[in-house]
């Protein structure tokens, strides 16, 4: 009778990984078609999403892990992201305006060409983030991101209206 498990846990070894990643990709898959569907999802888990171009106005978000995700060109307009993790997220060309973005962790994330106008920014943690060629005309709470040093700010539009050529 041994003879014969032996295979069948050396298949079920081998399809383990692949089935828990597939597994993964579907929960994934049915919570954005679920954010899609009722504009919210708290808590959620999208680190590696691939939500490129995505209409996502007016979401709530809050305390969702976007961490590492691709939301380049989403329409992120009046969503509330407030405690989202998007350390390393993707967001080039976003138009997050009006977006509530309060604790928000934006560590190492890339916003370039991103609008971010009249978004809530209090307490974000920009550290590393790269803002070149950003909008922030009207952006609340703006000082912790002009005075940090670790911010690419590279023809960045300012709260003033002024463009920044630091870091260029």
């Amino acid at each position: 009778m041994m003879p014969l498990l032996r295979p069948l846990i050396s298949v079920a070894l081998v399809l383990t990984p692949s089935l828990i990643s597939q597994g993964s990709s579907f929960q994934r898959m049915h919570t954005i078609q679920q954010l899609q569907e009722t504009k919210k999802c708290f808590g959620c888990h999208l680190s590696l999403a691939n939500l490129s171009g995505v209409n996502l106005e007016g979401v709530d978000v809050r305390s969702t892990d976007f961490q590492g995700a691709n939301l380049k060109n989403a329409n992120l307009r009046y969503a509330n992201l407030e405690w989202a993790d998007l350390r390393h997220a993707n967001l080039q060309g976003s138009d997050l305006t009006g977006a509530t973005l309060r604790s928000t962790l934006l560590v190492n994330a890339d916003l370039q060409g991103a609008n971010l106008e009249a978004s809530h920014l209090e307490n974000a943690d920009v550290r590393n983030a790269n803002l070149s060629r950003a909008n922030l005309v009207k952006v609340s709470s703006p000082d912790h991101i002009e005075d940090s040093h670790s911010v690419t700010l590279c023809k960045t539009i300012l709260p003033n209206g002024m463009t920044s050529n630091r870091d260029c």
